[in-house]
Parts: C-alpha cells; structure tokens; sequence
C-alpha cells in the first residue's frame, strides 16, 4: 500500500523497561536488568525508514539512565511526554497530593534533559478513570496541556466505555483528553491499535481498525512499548493473564510495525491534534 492514506494517524511509544509493568504485580529488584535500548533502538530504525516523527512519553527513572537518549529524540524533531517518575503506582489508586508530586518529579526530570516544557502525560496502564478524573486537573495545575490517559473501552484494569472517542477538552478547557482508540462493531466496542492488541490481533483486524477511524474521519492514536521489540528480553512469572498478555506474540511486533509504517501515515499525537482542533 505504501503510504496511500492522506490522515496522519498518532504514533506514540511508551518508554519504560520491561520491568515496568510488572512492578504491579511483584518486588521486580531482582530482575531489573535494563533492556530499554534494544527494543528503542528497532523502534526508532523503523520510523527513520519511514521518515516518522512520534511522541515518546518516558517514565523518569527510564530517562535518567539514557539522558542522551532523551535530548537525540528530542532534538530530532520527537515530541517529549511524560509517563510518571517509576511506573510503580496506578493513577486511581494515589491521592492527588501523592499524584501531584510524583508527577511533578517527573516533568522536571523530563524538562531539565530536554530544556523545554514538557506538556503531554500517559498514566501508567492509562489509569485515568472515572475513580481519577480528578488528575486532569492535577495536570492542568502542572502545564500539561495533552493528556492521552483514557481508553473509552470496558476492561478490568482502565477505562471509561463511553468517553468520546475523539480529542476533547477537559479540566474547563485548560487540557486536551486524546484518548486511546477503539472501535465499535454490532454492540461490541473493543481496542483498536497498540499495544498487546497489536500483538494479538491479526494484522488484517488492525488495518481494518484504522482504515474504519479514517472512514469517520477520526485519526488513530496507536501505541507500543520497547520491550515489546525485544522478545529476548527475560521471563518472569507473575500474575497469569497480564503475564500472559505481556510475552503474547513479541515475535511478531517488529514486521507488522514495519507493515504498519508502510501502510498508514503517523505524526506527533500534539500535531495530530492541533490539526484536527484547526480543522
């Protein structure tokens, strides 16, 4: 296809460890042998085929072991975001005063290493529900003004099924939602592109998903984690289906993103949405 489609469509990428997501689960200081660089680095190949600029939205702890990483994709025209200081805690289940802080933490990591504001967040495992509302206007209070936290899907551990499915502002307009994108079929709304569905889904199911988004008009805003480019990374057990789920089909991440690149155009989720608030 190569690139037919007029719509830039968001790339975003979440930059944590792979031990990242498993601290929800289990004391990970026994495992925490950095890996970040191999899966970031096969990203960041991929996009330089395609002349793709992103938003990379780094855990702190992750930005202060590659300082020089942050300040090249930054330099290179990447959009910076912040994605909380140690991926240790989900958004609903901090006070405001400890979310405040933590993130507060983190911006200033991020700003010092790039020497500009930072203004987009993703909460860890997009823990903005109806129980966190609150945090937009916690980040609102901080300078965010692009938050893309909220799934509008049912699921055990985040979303808000009926959340728009487009960007909206939030916070009495002081902060832009840009949630995660779904899709409706017949009664069933399901994850659209990123992530573990990116894994498991066939290939065919994702194009569809996004070529659907550009028939409503309605940019995709797809995500990927490192670590899921790096399927040597190590094994660890713990809670079944988030395990399950997070070593599903890594094999498989490198070629379709490639697929993807090719087939569908992608910017900086900020360009993306200026464009469709200037629309």
């Amino acid at each position: 296809m190569d690139q037919t489609h007029e719509m830039n469509h968001a790339f975003t990428v979440d930059v944590e460890e792979w031990y990242h997501p498993l601290r929800f689960y289990r004391d990970t200081a026994a495992v925490e042998t950095r890996r970040l660089r191999t899966g970031l680095d096969r990203i960041l190949a991929l996009l330089d085929e395609r002349g793709v600029r992103g938003t990379f939205y780094w855990v702190a702890d992750a930005a202060l072991a590659y300082p020089e990483v942050v300040r090249a994709l930054a330099d290179a025209g990447h959009e910076t975001g912040c994605h909380s200081f140690a991926h240790d805690r989900m958004v609903y289940d901090q006070t405001p005063d400890a979310f405040r802080a933590e993130t507060a933490r983190a911006l200033a990591v991020l700003e010092e290493l790039t020497g500009g504001p930072v203004r987009g967040y993703r909460a860890p495992c997009f823990s903005i529900t109806r129980r966190s509302l609150w945090a937009l206007e916690v980040l609102a209070e901080l300078g965010v003004t692009l938050d893309s936290s909220i799934f509008p899907v049912k699921n055990w551990r985040y979303g808000i099924p009926d959340h728009p499915r487009h960007p909206v502002p939030a916070a009495g307009g002081r902060i832009w939602e840009a949630p995660l994108s779904a899709r409706t079929v017949g009664l069933f709304t399901f994850p659209a592109a990123g992530g573990a569905y990116f894994r498991l889904y066939p290939y065919r199911l994702t194009a569809a998903n996004v070529r659907a988004a550009e028939a409503r008009g309605e940019p995709v805003v797809f995500y990927i984690h490192p670590w899921e480019l790096d399927p040597e990374h190590p094994f660890v057990r713990f809670d079944w289906k988030p395990c399950a789920t997070h070593y599903a089909n890594l094999r498989r991440t490198e070629p379709r993103l490639r697929r993807l690149l090719a087939d569908f155009r992608f910017a900086p989720l900020g360009e993306v949405v200026a464009a469709r608030r200037g629309a």
